[in-house]
């Protein structure tokens, strides 16, 4: 069983890559809090993992609330991993998810981190493609290392990009005043095909009169709504629109 929040696809594709190599179940965990389900039974001996994106070295709105109502049946001994997806470091993402699974009662056998193309463009300009895909290149080589580790139930602490994480907590601070709608804006060029609001993961979009409008205070700041429009319609700050947009696409080669 894996558990996965992606805005943009690259928690998604390791979720699913591993889940292709190891047989596992696979669940996102923003449809999951959508629809409310966050009571699971593991079979004997299925896995269960974690993989979610770094923001400001922690982990996304999204997961913290999953992780609150989070219920899961263990049939014995399963192996428990996660993996930390992130542009730079995961400062003590991992530590945090550790510390709130503890309290339902789950304990973390390895932790893994992978450095990917980080869609955050108030910071990351992601406009070469070639500089994209080399680095998600590089990425895909070490995410088959540790879908071996994590079929093999292979134990241990393999994140090498954790950076300084006593600073976690200050960083961490900061994406909640960062979580605010009002920045977001919407160019004429909006076609209202209503992608937006379809996914995003905390319903903090609502189509009026067939126009995206954020109807919640805070959202989860995934970007999910400015990357996936297909006119690149929404904006978020002065530097969004000339860093581009991003989305997780499979390398052909």
């Amino acid at each position: 069983m894996i558990f996965y929040f992606s805005a943009t696809g690259n928690s998604k594709h390791v979720a699913e890559y591993l889940a292709k190599k190891t047989g596992d179940r696979v669940y996102s965990i923003s449809e999951c809090v959508q629809k409310m389900h966050f009571d699971f039974k593991l079979k004997k001996g299925e896995r269960l993992g974690f993989v979610y994106p770094i923001y400001y070295w922690g982990l996304p709105s999204v997961v913290d609330e999953f992780l609150k109502s989070l219920c899961v049946e263990k049939y014995g001994k399963n192996y428990v991993y996660s993996v930390a997806t992130c542009g730079v470091l995961t400062g003590g993402a991992d530590m945090d998810l550790a510390k709130k699974l503890s309290k339902r009662g789950i304990g973390l056998h390895a932790t893994f981190a992978l450095r990917m193309v980080d869609n955050y463009t108030l910071v990351f300009n992601v406009k070469n493609t070639e500089k994209n895909e080399k680095k998600n290149s590089k990425a895909e080589e070490e995410l088959a290392n540790i879908a071996f580790l994590v079929y093999n139930r292979s134990g241990g602490y393999y994140n090498r990009f954790r950076g300084f994480w006593p600073a976690t907590k200050i960083a961490h601070a900061t994406y909640d005043l960062t979580r605010n709608t009002s920045p977001f804006k919407v160019s004429q060029d909006c076609i209202g095909c209503g992608l937006c609001a379809k996914n995003c993961p905390t319903s903090a979009i609502s189509m009026e009169y067939g126009k995206p409008v954020w109807v919640n205070k805070k959202c989860s700041i995934c970007l999910g709504c400015l990357h996936r429009c297909p006119v690149n319609a929404i904006t978020y700050g002065p530097t969004t629109k000339r860093n581009g947009q991003y989305t997780f696409k499979e390398n052909k080669d």
